[in-house]
């Protein structure tokens, strides 16, 4: 036996596959899709076989955990989607095969099982995807220290799941839970580390949810400071446009619950800034949304001209996007279409 507890053939076999899931990952990194696709076929062939060959073997439950773990990423890439069932099904057995051996790879499997759940809401908007994300995060949670580095990963993890949950009417219990987890995520997030801005903008959402089911005008004021830095200290242009977007649905509603003019203004500079970094990002859609709702802003506080600018702005992207019989877009339509009629 070798490989901790494999034998030759089936260190072999797991090899194989694991190489042809690396090549798939190149590919993908590459915008390759049906190579990778390709690849990730193999590689799950592959590794089906060692994890039959190493549960006949009798293997270690942590190699074969490796093995399933290994085996639910290939399936994903094979299918472009990693909440698809076969994914799921491997990440169940996974979970088991290390329920009393490892709890560091139980974790590991526990918080790839939660991910895959909440891949699976966001395509078939089931909310019992959501519950089961939330348990198995909740489950994972409870076997790491305070101080596993591990943790803060899943407190972002099990607080977007309650986002998401908040998102579809959770109400004020789940947005106060989000807001809690999301906080304790980015208190153990450094400085440097590469995802602040991304759990920065999901908290400041959190907080305009909060906000939105009952909550305090505190979490405006908390939301727009944290969605600025969001968007100013985000190294990828897509987390940055999405911040700023945010934050000018905050800076909105904090206009109408004070009355004061200045957040108006302010929001249309956030949209503007949202336009800007969504066309560096290549993203249409988003610099569409961005243009069409600060248009909408500039209608009350710079007059029809301004605004037409943005909405003929918003409406040239939708078409290049290929978006043009969207809601929003049509929205954009009809009012570029009655102001264009009175200037």
């Amino acid at each position: 036996m070798t490989n901790g507890g494999t034998s030759p053939s089936d260190a072999a076999v797991l090899a194989r596959g694991r190489r042809l899931l690396a090549l798939a990952g190149d590919a993908r990194g590459r915008d390759s899709a049906e190579e990778a696709r390709t690849l990730a076929l193999r590689a799950a062939a592959d590794l089906e076989r060692g994890v039959r060959l190493t549960g006949d073997a009798g293997t270690p439950s942590a190699v074969r955990c490796r093995a399933l773990l290994d085996l639910a990423e290939a399936r994903a890439v094979a299918a472009a989607d990693s909440g698809a069932t076969g994914v799921l099904e491997a990440l169940h057995e996974a979970v088991e095969d290390v329920r009393d051996v490892s709890p560091d790879l139980r974790v590991l499997a526990l918080r790839r099982l939660a991910e895959a759940h909440g891949a699976r809401y966001r395509y078939t908007a089931d909310p019992a995807e959501l519950d089961a994300a939330d348990r198995v995060f909740a489950q994972a949670q409870g076997l790491v220290q305070r101080d596993d580095p591990v943790r803060a990963e899943l407190l972002a993890g099990r607080g977007e799941v309650l986002l998401a949950r908040a998102d579809s009417g959770g109400g004020l219990e789940v947005a106060a839970e989000a807001v809690r987890e999301l906080r304790a995520a980015l208190a153990l997030t450094a400085g440097g580390e590469l995802r602040l801005a991304e759990r920065q903008l999901l908290f400041g959402r959190a907080l305009h949810r909060h906000h939105t089911a009952g909550g305090a005008a505190t979490d405006l004021h908390e939301a727009e400071w944290i969605l600025a830095r969001a968007a100013r200290g985000a190294r990828a242009d897509r987390t940055a446009a999405l911040a700023w977007l945010e934050r000018g649905e905050v800076l909105l509603t904090l206009a109408g619950v004070t009355g004061a003019p200045e957040w108006l203004d302010l929001a249309a500079e956030s949209y503007h800034h949202g336009v800007r970094s969504a066309l560096r990002a290549g993203e249409p859609l988003l610099a569409a949304q961005a243009h069409h709702q600060r248009g909408a802003v500039l209608e009350r506080t710079a007059g029809p001209v301004r605004a037409l600018t943005s909405y003929r702005a918003a409406w040239e992207l939708w078409q290049r996007a290929g978006a043009a019989q969207g809601p929003q877009a049509r929205s954009t339509f009809e009012r570029m279409t009655a102001l264009g009629a009175t200037t």
